[in-house]
């Protein structure tokens, strides 16, 4: 496989991406992977192990660099709304440059953790080309993180009232491709509640395909990563 560091766009729509791809042949799928804002792998490289696992299946991987709010920080319902929308901007370049790769028809899937989700949600409900999603220890709301770990200007009632439209749950309603939530059943800041409120918000038939890990916000759990595998194996046609 290879794996190549570049710069996807441009202005402040650029973002920098890995893609990761097999050496010869063409790609029988694609992946794109949304990375998480914590204390270890913060960045484009969080997926990279299970990016380089599907190129040897004859998957086209891009994983983009997360903006919002790893840089800048949320500051109030007009900055933050259009920092959403340029996230958009540049994750839908991600996305066309990794169908640009591939053969036309070939499926394509969404991986992403933690705000990675959140923005993923987005994207999916609006551009509806994915095959399969897996969307990790997500939350409802923005100002579920925002107005509890960033000092945000104004009254929090209106602040979200203001971002409700562009909330993951109100995406998670436009939502088409079968999709696998995993969530963490020792997460300190995600309430099962509020997984399964925003999983319900998807357009399915019976319950959500939720699975429940024995880990913390991180999902470093070996069991998480097996369950996306098979998942995504299965809908892609990897098999």
């Amino acid at each position: 496989m290879t794996v190549t560091d570049v710069v996807l766009g441009s202005g402040d729509a650029a973002v920098e991406a890995y893609v990761v791809e097999p050496a010869a042949g063409e790609p029988r799928a694609g992946i794109l992977f949304l990375h998480w804002l914590g204390e270890h792998r913060s960045d484009r490289s969080q997926f990279l192990a299970e990016a380089r696992a599907f190129a040897a299946l004859g998957v086209r991987c891009v994983l983009p660099a997360g903006r919002l709010p790893w840089v800048p920080d949320p500051v109030d319902a007009e900055t933050d709304s259009a920092n959403i929308e340029l996230e958009q901007r540049r994750l839908g370049a991600a996305l066309d440059v990794l169908i640009a790769g591939l053969p036309q028809g070939a499926p394509v899937a969404l991986v992403g953790h933690d705000f990675g989700a959140m923005h993923g949600l987005l994207l999916a409900a609006r551009r509806p080309v994915f095959a399969a999603v897996v969307l990790i220890a997500a939350t409802p709301r923005w100002g579920d993180w925002f107005l509890r770990f960033w000092n945000i200007q104004g009254d929090r009632f209106d602040y979200l009232r203001a971002l409700a439209p562009l909330d993951p749950i109100e995406a998670a309603r436009g939502l088409t491709a079968p999709t696998l939530w995993q969530f963490s059943s020792r997460d300190f800041f995600i309430a099962p509640m509020s997984a399964v409120e925003l999983s319900r918000a998807a357009p399915v038939d019976g319950e959500p395909f939720i699975e429940w890990y024995a880990a913390d916000h991180a999902m470093r759990s070996s069991k998480a990563r097996a369950a996306r595998k098979r998942f995504l194996t299965t809908t892609l046609g990897l098999a």
